[in-house]
């Protein structure tokens, strides 16, 4: 069996004792879960229960997960000049027509919500959805403190996805931690899953599940074969995802931004050990198996699979262009000049590197993409005019 992923000799800092002990109990529902599916489960069934198992997942229990203390930094929490270029985004699209309210999925810590109806007031109504109930509770508390009462106010928290929604659609980092398939190729393509041993959860091949493998056959016959013992990550929530969203919007332009690549990019011949990271405190590390509950698991985005999802379900893809690129195009230099002038040394210096972070290709500058979509809308968007036109 291959070592799809492993921490690589990377050290992590140990638990608290009440952490680890939620660890255990979610281990317990995963193990319980294996026995009951007969011995293994699929990755996608683990990752699901490790990120949102009621409770218990990464994203559903009470743990700090965002900013320093956290286990990793989104880019609204590296600058508040990201919201402000979505923002400016969003002003353009309002000024062509475009219903002023927001749908944001996956607020985190709403630090992204608070910037972009700071720079841009005019915005009517701005829906959250995130069944987290934590970092529901987290939001309105950032929210409260940061915006007027007038502001606060336009905010409502959704349970599940609206009908008829006219205006904006934000998913910043929210693809990226949907549940994958992993396949491993050698003489020819099987799928992994989970087993348990008593050392702990362990890679299994699993049986029965033909759709991944047609997939991945799919894949190779559009890019070319990929070489033996070649282990990967297939997202097949793409299209459930962007049905649900199509039935929900009426007349609404979508903005998704994640890291990921082109489908070509994505399964290279090079990349033979897959995409797949996990983060604990602001480490980097690729064995799913460690601490669970405790850590975020992630895949990179298939850009074009997501493109072709979205059209299935009635949107058009208006392009895909790095991040840096797109916040370029949308001011983030002015902006950045804006705040430098009413600050000191130091905050300007913080500023610069705001700056080099959100958009140099060596940090999330390439990294990071916007894909743009329209439903019964055909708006302009000059900011996606070097990058990728699908159609």
């Amino acid at each position: 069996m291959p070592s799809y992923d492993s921490s690589c000799g990377l050290e992590l800092p140990p638990p608290e004792d009440d952490a680890l002990q939620h660890s255990r109990r979610l281990s317990e529902c995963i193990v319980d879960r294996i026995e009951q599916r007969g011995g293994v489960i699929g990755f996608d069934e683990y990752m699901q229960m490790a990120l949102y198992e009621p409770g218990l997942g990464y994203y559903s229990a009470a743990m700090t997960k965002f900013g320093g203390d956290g286990d990793f930094v989104t880019a609204p929490e590296i600058s508040p000049l990201f919201g402000h270029c979505l923002a400016r985004q969003a002003a353009d699209l309002i000024d062509q027509g475009c219903v002023p309210a927001v749908l944001e999925f996956g607020a985190g810590s709403g630090k992204l919500c608070a910037q972009v109806l700071q720079a841009l007031p005019e915005i009517e109504c701005y829906s959250i959805l995130d069944l987290s109930a934590d970092l529901r509770q987290r939001q309105q508390r950032h929210l409260r403190e940061q915006l007027s009462a007038e502001l606060f106010h336009k905010i409502e928290w959704l349970n599940q996805l609206p009908q008829n929604f006219d205006g904006i659609v934000l998913a910043n980092e929210v693809l990226d931690a949907m549940p994958v398939h992993i396949l491993h190729k050698q003489e020819g393509w099987a799928e992994l899953g989970v087993g348990h041993r008593q050392q702990g959860f362990i890679w299994q091949p699993i049986e029965g599940r033909p759709i991944a493998l047609a997939a991945m056959h799919g894949i190779e016959g559009r890019h070319g074969e990929l070489p033996a013992d070649y282990c990967c990550e297939l997202n097949l929530n793409y299209q459930p995802w962007f049905n649900a969203l199509a039935q929900a919007c009426r007349r609404a332009v979508v903005l998704i931004i994640d890291y990921g690549y082109e489908q070509a990019e994505y399964y290279r011949a090079a990349r033979s050990r897959g995409t797949l990271n996990c983060y604990y405190r602001h480490r980097v590390h690729g064995d799913p198996f460690v601490y669970p509950g405790l850590q975020d698991i992630t895949a990179f985005v298939d850009f074009d699979a997501c493109a072709d999802a979205a059209e299935a379900s009635g949107f058009s893809a208006t392009g895909l262009i790095e991040q840096g690129q797109f916040l370029l195009a949308n001011g983030l230099l002015d902006e950045a000049q804006r705040c430098a002038e009413s600050v000191g040394p130091v905050q300007q210096l913080a500023i610069s590197q705001q700056v080099a972070k959100l958009s140099l290709p060596q940090e999330m500058g390439e990294k990071f993409k916007v894909l743009a979509l329209q439903k019964n809308i055909t708006l302009e968007m000059p900011a996606l005019q070097r990058g990728r036109a699908y159609g």
